[in-house]
């Protein structure tokens, strides 16, 4: 029985061997089958290229003639040249509307002058004006307003003007940034005075040790001696025809020697407060009182430091 089984099993096997090779034989005439066709098709690709490209431009010409000629006939092709030529036509109607409109848009003529939006707000605006002028009520606000500027005017030239302190020159007393009210009116009752504090165009002479865009500088300085004085500066002190004078404003006493001379008519010598730190009369000379312009009378910025000025 046992080798009856041994049996069978080696005929499956064998049979099943020559049904795996009659497979394997089938699938490779399959493949070199496949590899003909393609290897064909491409052969006939190549040929057809070469065709196409010995006959020429030509020959596709005909071609095409030949095919458009057999179509012509066709009631498919006939109506989807209908379709285009409405098509077409519909296109032509825009293109009118489209024409005529833009033909009407440039026959509107252009805005000049006379239309520019601009120019006629801004003719507005004046006709307002020129009419609130001619009103009662405009002529007397304008005349209020020109009272008002005028005395403004008025008082900053003739009156009081604000200035601004630009160096130290008079340190301690102002520093770099100090506004102050310079008065303009008591010296037609009141002479200069010693101490006094004064805004002055610089003289001529100041020109000789300044560079030219600084020659026509204001300078603020103060008035140590007046005419018919006889001034003397020495070993750190001012003498004032003689006497010793006290200065608790100044920020330190003079290393320089001065004098003596005496003050001409019209005149005053003038010293920074921070004497060896300021370009004054002992340097460029006696200053002309017609130079002067006006007496420092009150600091008033910064707010901290609101001061009258000591004298």
């Amino acid at each position: 029985g046992r080798g009856q089984e041994a049996g069978a099993g080696a005929d499956m096997a064998e049979r099943s061997s020559g049904r795996l090779t009659m497979t394997t034989k089938k699938a490779t005439m399959v493949m070199v089958m496949t590899m003909a066709i393609m290897g064909e098709a491409l052969a006939f690709n190549l040929d057809a290229s070469s065709m196409l490209q010995h006959t020429g431009a030509r020959s596709m010409k005909k071609g095409r003639r030949a095919m458009l000629e057999k179509l012509r006939g066709s009631p498919r092709l006939g109506s989807v040249r209908m379709c285009q030529d409405e098509g077409r036509s519909v296109d032509e109607d825009r293109k009118q509307d489209a024409l005529r409109k833009l033909a009407a848009v440039d026959s509107k003529p252009s805005l000049g002058k006379k239309d520019d939006p601009d120019k006629d707000a801004d003719s507005s605006v004046i006709d307002g004006l020129i009419k609130w002028f001619k009103s009662d009520e405009g002529r007397e606000e304008a005349l209020q307003w020109t009272i008002t500027f005028v005395i403004a005017i008025s008082f900053r030239v003739f009156v009081v003007e604000p200035r601004y302190i630009p160096s130290l020159s008079m340190f301690p007393t102002f520093h770099v940034g100090d506004m102050l009210a310079v008065e303009k009116i008591t010296h037609y009752f009141r002479p200069y005075q010693r101490d006094d504090v004064v805004v002055f165009r610089a003289p001529p002479a100041f020109a000789d040790y300044v560079d030219e865009s600084k020659a026509n500088e204001d300078l603020i300085k103060r008035i140590i001696a007046v005419e018919g004085d006889t001034i003397k500066i020495t070993k750190g002190k001012v003498y004032i025809n003689e006497q010793e004078v006290k200065e608790p404003f100044i920020n330190g006493p003079p290393n320089y020697d001065f004098g003596p001379v005496t003050v001409p008519a019209g005149c005053v010598l003038v010293l920074g407060d921070n004497r060896n730190a300021s370009l004054d009369s002992h340097i460029w000379g006696f200053l002309p009182k017609e130079n002067i312009i006006g007496r420092a009378v009150f600091k008033y910025w910064p707010l901290n430091r609101v001061s009258l000025v000591q004298s």
